[in-house]
């Protein structure tokens, strides 16, 4: 089974996306938890990207195509 994990260290992947804006959470009118539902980004915002939860500037080994991650296939450079 594949681990999504980083290749340098080990840590957690995260998705960053920088974004500029607000997040809106609609209230029900029956149910006032607005935790329950998913926000609305209302905004600007840039690329998605994949980084190591721990140093953004390590390499994780896998690369984010079309909103999946992807295991990066080993460069061939050396062989």
């Amino acid at each position: 089974m594949l681990e999504y994990r980083c290749q340098g260290c080990g840590a957690l992947l995260e998705v960053r996306v920088p974004f500029k804006g607000r997040l809106v959470w609609a209230i029900g009118e029956s149910d006032p938890d607005f935790s329950s539902s998913f926000p609305e980004p209302r905004g600007e915002y840039g690329k998605a990207k994949l980084v190591c939860s721990a140093d953004p500037l390590h390499e994780t080994g896998f690369s984010l195509i079309n909103g999946c991650v992807e295991r990066k296939l080993a460069s061939k450079a050396w062989d």
